[in-house]
C-alpha cells in the first residue's frame, strides 16, 4: 500500500492564551480535509493562527482560518494571525479576510 505525503499540515496546540492553530507547508484542500477528518467535533476554537511555517494557502485553507476562529470573534475577541510570510500575508489580503484578525509580525 502506498501512502501519499501531504504537502502541509495543521495542528491545534494549547498555549497560555488558548488554542493556537499551527499551519505548515502548503495548506490546500487535501490538508484541510485530513485535518477535519482527524479532528473531534467539540474542539476548542483557536484564539490565534501561527502561519510562520506556512508557504501557501488555497481557498479551503483560507476558509479554515476564518472557520477555526469564528467562535473567538463571536466572543468579542480578535484572533491573531502570527508571523505570516509575505506570500501568505498577500493571500490573506487578496481574500479580504485580514480585517478579521490582529496581525502579529
Amino acid at each position: 500500500m502506498q501512502t501519499t505525503e501531504l504537502p502541509g499540515g495543521i495542528d491545534l496546540v494549547d498555549e497560555d492564551g488558548g488554542p493556537v492553530l499551527r499551519l505548515r507547508g502548503e495548506v490546500d484542500s487535501l490538508v484541510v480535509a485530513a485535518y477535519d477528518a482527524a479532528s473531534s467535533p467539540g474542539r476548542r476554537p483557536a484564539v490565534a493562527v501561527d502561519l510562520s511555517a506556512a508557504t501557501f494557502l488555497d481557498g479551503p485553507g483560507l476558509r479554515l482560518l476564518v472557520r477555526a476562529t469564528e467562535a473567538t470573534r463571536r466572543s468579542g475577541r480578535v484572533p491573531e494571525l502570527r508571523r505570516p510570510s509575505h506570500t501568505v500575508q498577500r493571500m490573506v489580503e487578496i481574500a479580504g479576510v485580514q480585517r478579521l484578525f490582529a496581525a502579529v509580525l
